[in-house]
């Protein structure tokens, strides 16, 4: 079978993609398929939508990678608040990058620690996103389901 883990890395998909160069481990960026997987040597096609190729910032980094490293966009609660320790990604130097909540602040900030690079950084809730891996095609923790809409309103 093996046709829904393909689905979303179709030609034109948003994906995101994680290097394993030192200084990248445990972030992510966004990237859209431009040629699907290669059965050859397992590599997908990518241009990325923050990282770009030259100094200038003119044209977008494309690059092949393997698909090993490649994942869906997880979802994004928008509605969500953090709680402290609570495994986040947070938006920083174009890319998601995995980090602890280590501060709850005001004005639905949160301050956030990178083991990676072992830095503290404040973020806004909407540069925050709770920490999800990709596991034979779920997301783990799973995604929370949203409350229902309440019932209609019987017009009097």
């Amino acid at each position: 079978m093996g046709d829904s883990e393909e689905e979303w890395l179709k030609k034109g998909a948003e994906v995101e993609v994680s290097f394993e160069d030192e200084g990248f481990r445990g972030s992510w960026y966004t990237a859209t398929v431009l040629r699907t997987v290669s059965k050859k040597n397992n590599k997908i096609f990518v241009e990325f939508h923050s990282l770009m190729a030259d100094d200038r910032g003119s044209k977008p980094l494309r690059e092949f990678v393997n698909v090993i490293l490649v994942r869906p966009v997880p979802p994004r609660e928008l509605t969500r608040t953090f709680k402290l320790s609570e495994e986040v990604d947070a938006f920083h130097n174009d890319g998601w990058w995995e980090g602890i909540v280590t501060a709850i602040l005001q004005d639905s900030r949160y301050s956030v620690f990178f083991r990676s690079s072992r830095e503290q950084i404040d973020f806004p809730d909407s540069d925050l996103r709770l920490h999800r891996e990709w596991v034979h095609g779920i997301w783990v923790p799973p995604l929370e389901q949203q409350p229902p809409p309440p019932p209609p309103q019987e017009q009097e």
